[in-house]
């Protein structure tokens, strides 16, 4: 499951409800102190628990300037009604779910509307979880496509230094991964040097480096 603490929950929220108008969203946008900073606001059901939806700044300001009726519904320009995530669901379904998102609803399992969590917090726990802090130097090693390569990889890296972090991609459907080590290293380390020229004495090549310190 995701962390909890990443939810900024409901009673600390501005949201509307199911019965408020264009207008009333309209209002909060465009004079509510906390509705200046906002893009969207979440609409909830007349008893303030249910998710109903978004109502989106942009779409908002797109009627009032087409002279539209502000005294419709919000829910006549709702969006992302289908577009929430429960508080047992697993990383890799918030990840996926909230991609395109500024945020996306949480709800409890009686789909009790709990709040939000951002596309930001999330963006932040993964760049914790790169450890960027301790870490200073970032190599992708190619590996072998053999069982036991992150294993045989990481032996060598060990020898000279901490692995702070591993994370393997592959940019292609197909072709061998590429694993990103975040080490506790400077670029320029000769520590660095020599696990490199360790690795690829075994055929794992260094295909990319990245110094941290440009991203902290």
């Amino acid at each position: 499951m995701f962390p909890k603490s990443l939810i900024i929950k409901k009673q600390d929220l501005l949201t509307i409800t199911e019965d408020s108008t264009i207008k009333d969203a309209y209002d909060i946008f465009e004079h509510a102190k906390e509705g200046k900073h906002l893009r969207t606001i979440p609409i909830l059901d007349q008893t303030g628990h249910l998710f109903r939806g978004n109502i989106y700044r942009q779409h908002v300001y797109e009627c009032v300037a087409a002279g539209g009726d502000l005294s419709q519904k919000a829910t006549t320009i709702m969006r992302n009604s289908t577009k929430f995530i429960s508080t047992q669901a697993d990383f890799y379904q918030l990840f996926f779910a909230i991609r395109d998102l500024p945020y996306i609803a949480v709800v409890d399992e009686g789909h009790h509307f709990v709040g939000i969590l951002t596309h930001a917090a999330l963006m932040d726990l993964l760049s914790k979880s790169w450890s960027l802090a301790k870490g200073g130097v970032a190599i992708a090693v190619k590996d072998r496509e053999r069982r036991g390569d992150l294993s045989r990889m990481a032996r060598i890296i060990t020898r000279y230094t901490n692995i702070e972090s591993v994370l393997s991609l592959q940019v292609q459907n197909q072709g061998p991964l590429a694993v990103l080590f975040t080490l506790p290293l400077t670029a320029d380390s000769p520590v660095l040097r020599k696990i490199i020229t360790k690795l690829e004495r075994k055929r794992y090549y260094v295909v990319a480096q990245e110094d941290l310190a440009e991203f902290m």
